[in-house]
């Protein structure tokens, strides 16, 4: 029977986390007396904490040193730690989406954020069994947006539901996921406010998880209404 199988990204499309992603590396990186415009900060969009210092660093003209990305590194997720402590909204629509699509999709994680953070603010809006498999930025490398965590989501969702054929459909919210989505040969659509030209790279686009309806999903995948599970 075939499935669809969502692999979605936490950030941004479950959490909105780019202020506190934002003001994280603003402080991080104000240590080394580089300042995080608009600029800086779009050239980490939908990269990993440490890919995202990485490459403002290098931007800013800063010298390639592994060490001062992983002090910046560690700096920004603590930075991170302390604003999501104090509580991080989801995303437009996306509890009453994810229980729709659940009845009707596989559901899975398939992130640039860490698993401390995605448990923690999962766990605090009571979602925290809605995703199997949660494959975080630890977990598999290279971390996204290579193409080896998507692989291995669905690698794991084959073991948990044997005998059901997946049909994938990442959903992302930036350019980056999208055109990695299609590298890794899976269909996608992006979620949120992307640039025409950037939502062109995907398959589809919606304004929010609310517009992802489970008609719109079987359309994507390519799954017949008796291929829901």
């Amino acid at each position: 029977m075939d499935v669809p199988v969502l692999l979605i990204e936490f950030e941004g499309v479950v959490a909105d986390t780019a202020a506190a992603r934002r003001g994280a590396l603003v402080e991080s990186l104000a240590v080394e007396g580089i300042t995080v415009d608009e600029r800086l900060f779009a050239l980490a969009a939908g990269y990993p904490t440490e890919d995202a210092v990485r490459r403002i660093r290098r931007a800013a003209g800063a010298p390639d040193d592994e060490t001062m990305v992983e002090l910046g590194r560690l700096r920004a997720e603590r930075a991170f730690a302390a604003r999501a402590g104090k509580g991080l909204p989801l995303s437009r629509d996306a509890r009453p989406a994810l229980e729709r699509l659940a009845s009707h999709c596989r559901l899975s994680l398939v992130t640039r954020a860490s698993r401390r953070e995605v448990e923690f603010i999962l766990g605090l809006a009571g979602m925290d069994g809605l995703f199997r498999p949660v494959i975080a930025v630890e977990d598999v490398s290279p971390a996204k947006p290579a193409r080896e965590p998507w692989l291995a989501a669905l690698a794991r969702v084959g073991q948990l539901f044997p005998g059901q054929q997946m049909r994938a459909l990442a959903v992302e919210d930036t350019v980056v996921g999208l055109r990695a989505a299609r590298a890794a040969g899976i269909a996608s659509v992006g979620v949120g406010p992307l640039p025409a030209h950037e939502a062109l790279e995907g398959d589809a686009w919606v304004e929010s998880l609310g517009d992802l309806t489970p008609e719109r999903v079987r359309e994507l995948t390519g799954v017949s209404p008796g291929g829901r599970r």
